[in-house]
């Protein structure tokens, strides 16, 4: 008989086990993806994973733990591949440059995470129309913005970047990228590409030192 806290994580996993829960994760994204939140439930979850609704019990103890699990998955990915791209880059400028052109390529390349992002985004709520991801959503407001914070700090303490809020800035150019998630399932076919220089040119400005020209 299993243990009740192994669901919960708070036992040491199995490697076999670390597999099996990654499945189930990118099971769910997949579902989620193509039939929407609401639809993807956990027997077509199960499904697709090839066993039953009940094992998935045995990983995650609810369906919200599961897509709580999605989101924290899918979010720590995308901030590694960003990451990645946007390191070891000369100034402030280019590291700038470098985030926005990496979120677009990512948004680009992971089309099915980005739709499981947006539909979680959008629809998972509680009775009352309130987010079922607090506090965990609300590190795109601390957290997973101080990279970019740290960037336009940087930028103005280096003389690079004119006067203006950091955070302010930070959740400016964020709101400008996590607005292409929702126009690709209208616009399949959008330009990323001219989108993200679009970005590049209207945010270098944005935040270039007037003085300094």
């Amino acid at each position: 008989m299993r243990s009740k806290n192994r669901a919960s994580g708070k036992q040491e996993r199995t490697f076999i086990e670390e597999a099996r829960r990654a499945q189930l994760v990118e099971c769910a994204i997949e579902a989620i993806a193509e039939l929407g939140l609401h639809r993807a439930s956990l027997a077509e979850i199960a499904r697709r994973a090839g066993i039953t609704k009940q094992a998935i019990f045995y990983h995650f103890a609810t369906r919200d733990a599961l897509i709580h699990e999605v989101l924290a998955v899918v979010t720590r990915q995308g901030a590694e591949f960003m990451a990645e791209r946007s390191r070891r880059q000369p100034t402030p400028a280019d590291e700038l440059r470098a985030y926005i052109e990496a979120n677009v390529e990512y948004i680009g390349s992971h089309r099915d995470r980005v739709r499981a992002l947006v539909s979680i985004a959008m629809n998972f709520t509680d009775e009352d129309g309130r987010s079922r991801l607090l506090p965990l959503d609300a590190s795109v407001y601390g957290d997973s913005l101080a990279p970019l914070q740290d960037i336009l700090r940087r930028g103005q303490e280096q003389g690079q970047f004119g006067e203006f809020t950091p955070r302010t800035m930070a959740m400016t150019i964020r709101a400008a990228i996590d607005a292409i998630g929702p126009q690709l399932s209208a616009l399949p076919e959008l330009d990323l590409d001219g989108y993200a220089r679009d970005l590049v040119q209207l945010f270098g400005r944005a935040t270039a030192n007037d003085e300094r020209a």
